[in-house]
C-alpha cells in the first residue's frame, strides 16, 4: 500500500513546550517515568511497543509541543479540570440545597471559594518551566487532520478500531482518549521508511482535542528525530503568565499564588 500520509514542515514561529525543571525543556522525559505497565508516559502519540515485546532501545518518546504559548499550557493544565461526574454531582446537591462541603470531598484538587473550579497548585508551577525553539524546517511531519492522512489510517489501523470497538477512524478518535487506537497511530508513522531506508517522518502535526481550532496546533515530535536551534527558557512560571491566565480562563481553572493568593481568570 501506498503511504498516503499528508505531511507539513513546522511553523517558522517555533514552538513552546512545557516541562519539568529537573532537566532540558526539549529532551525526553526519562525512561524511568515510564508506566512499568505498558512502557508509556500516558501521552496521545506514546510508544505502545513494550505491549508489543520490543526493548527499550526500540522504542521512541515524544517530545509534545505547541505553537502558541497557551495552548502549550492548555494541554498540560487540562488534568486540573474537575471532573464532570464531579459536576454533576455537585449540580444534583446543590438543587437539593445540601451543603457544598459534601461536594468539595468528591473529587479532585478545587478552588476553596469556587469549588467548580479547579486548580493549578503552586507546587505545580513551582517543578515546571516552559521553553520556546525553532524546529528545523526540513523535518516533515504528519498532518494526521489531513483527509488524505485519515483516509489512510482509517485502512492500515482498521483492526485496531474494530478491537476497540469503534464505528470509524475520524478526526474525532484519532485525537481522542482511546489512547491504544492514537499510539497505534504514532507506532506506524513512527515505522514508515523512504526507497533508502531512513526515517520519513520527524513526528505528528494535530490539533488540540480540547478546542479544535487552530491557534491550538500541537506536534509531537520523536525525540531521537528532533533538530532545533535557538532555544529560551523562562525557569520559573508565573501566577500572572498571561497566557497561563489565558489557558486557566479557558479550562475554568484557579491559579494559586504566593501567601494565600488565588488568581481566577
Amino acid at each position: 500500500m501506498t503511504v498516503d500520509l499528508a505531511t507539513v514542515a513546522p511553523r517558522a514561529s517555533g514552538v513552546f513546550r512545557v516541562a519539568r525543571r529537573s532537566g532540558g525543556v526539549f529532551v525526553p522525559t526519562p525512561w524511568k517515568y515510564a508506566s512499568p505497565d505498558d512502557g508509556t508516559f500516558g501521552g496521545r502519540f506514546d510508544d505502545p511497543g513494550l505491549q508489543e515485546g520490543l526493548r527499550q532501545e526500540e522504542r521512541f518518546r515524544v517530545i509534545y509541543c505547541a505553537t502558541e504559548k497557551r495552548a502549550a499550557f492548555v494541554e498540560c493544565l487540562a488534568a486540573f479540570r474537575r471532573p464532570v461526574r464531579f459536576l454533576a454531582e455537585l449540580a444534583g446537591i446543590m438543587t437539593e440545597g445540601e451543603d457544598e462541603s459534601i461536594a468539595n470531598s468528591l473529587a479532585g484538587t478545587f478552588d476553596p471559594a469556587e469549588p467548580v473550579r479547579g486548580l493549578v497548585p503552586l507546587e505545580w508551577r513551582m517543578q515546571r518551566q516552559i521553553g520556546h525553539t525553532y524546529l528545523d524546517p526540513s523535518l516533515q511531519l504528519v498532518d494526521i487532520s489531513d483527509i488524505a492522512s485519515l483516509n489512510h489510517l482509517r485502512q492500515v489501523l482498521a483492526g485496531v478500531a474494530f478491537r476497540l470497538g469503534l464505528d470509524d477512524i475520524d478526526l474525532s478518535a484519532i485525537t481522542s482518549r482511546h489512547r491504544t487506537l492514537t499510539q497505534a497511530c504514532a507506532r506506524y508513522i513512527y515505522e514508515q521508511i523512504d526507497e533508502s531506508g531512513r526515517a520519513r517522518f520527524a513526528g505528528i502535526r494535530y490539533l488540540s482535542h480540547l478546542s479544535g481550532n487552530e491557534d491550538d496546533e500541537c506536534w509531537a515530535v520523536f525525540s531521537e528525530r528532533i533538530r532545533h536551534t535557538g532555544e529560551s527558557v523562562e525557569t520559573l512560571i508565573h501566577p500572572d503568565d498571561p497566557a497561563l491566565l489565558n489557558a486557566a480562563a479557558q479550562l475554568s481553572l484557579t491559579i494559586e499564588g504566593l501567601n494565600g493568593l488565588y488568581l481566577r481568570p
